[in-house]
């Protein structure tokens, strides 16, 4: 934390780490000292008027992350689609006008399964079986993905100054096109694919890189916008692995060091 002053936050600093004051026990030695903690923020987002949920969040890439939140929930399948976004109460509310149909009902009376993780609260299961198959046929070499693993790891800034995030990036082939820091995991990959949708970056090529754990609601996700790879550096669960194998995704854990496991989608990787 040597060059991240706790006493000299700016002002986008300021929305989001907080100083607080912490007693340190080092080698047999009290010390009180300040020390930086990441902001946790709601956000309720309001469609046509009727509050849709809140989200807990970073306040950064809000619009991003809202995008992203409604396509993975199948609401819109384009960033064109939501005509306006307007924030209010210092960016805690969202209200959004969009360009299809949405009813408020529907969205509530859907079969829905309570998150396991981090970020948004549930995950919408119907159309299961209609996830897309990836019919991708790129590979990598598996030295060029551990590359791109470590480039990814150098984006975690936030990580690095307080422990307290999750972060996801979206990769080519060759490099790391852009990456996204949040207290939680699904907010981190909703905020990739809400930046990639606004500016029409093509995602049936590209790799999808994470930090944690990968579960089923995360992988289906990354499913639904078709790309082909998923890297993190943690393990997936079961469900992930079986949804990965039933749509032809190739899903990589423990990708750190010189080392990962191939869960599935094993032809896309070279040695």
């Amino acid at each position: 934390m040597d060059d991240f002053k706790a006493n000299n936050l700016n002002k986008k600093e300021n929305n989001i780490f907080k100083k607080r004051k912490v007693r340190e026990y080092k080698n047999g030695d009290f010390k009180d000292k300040k020390d930086i903690l990441i902001r946790e923020s709601p956000l309720t987002i309001f469609i046509e008027g009727h509050e849709l949920l809140t989200l807990l969040c970073l306040k950064e890439k809000t619009e991003e992350l809202i995008t992203g939140y409604l396509a993975a929930e199948g609401i819109i399948e384009k960033a064109a689609q939501i005509k306006k976004i307007e924030f209010k109460k210092q960016k805690e509310e969202a209200h959004l006008k969009l360009a299809v149909d949405f009813k408020i009902e529907k969205f509530e009376q859907r079969k829905v399964i309570l998150g396991s993780s981090c970020g948004s609260s549930f995950i919408n299961i119907e159309g299961y079986e209609l996830l897309p198959k990836i019919i991708n046929s790129q590979v990598i070499s598996a030295q060029k993905l551990l590359n791109l693993m470590k480039k990814f790891e150098s984006e975690a800034v936030y990580f690095k100054k307080t422990g307290g995030t999750h972060i996801s990036a979206l990769a080519s082939l060759d490099k790391i096109i852009f990456a996204s820091e949040d207290i939680g995991r699904h907010n981190t990959v909703d905020k990739i694919i809400g930046e990639a949708l606004i500016n029409e970056i093509e995602l049936e090529d590209k790799l999808f890189f994470t930090s944690g754990r990968i579960s089923s609601e995360m992988i289906i996700k990354i499913i639904r916008q078709k790309i082909p790879f998923l890297i993190s550096r943690s393990a997936p669960t079961e469900a992930a692995l079986n949804l990965a194998l039933d749509s032809n995704l190739t899903l990589i854990g423990f990708c750190r060091g010189r080392r990962m496991n191939i869960y599935s989608g094993s032809k896309r990787i070279s040695d």
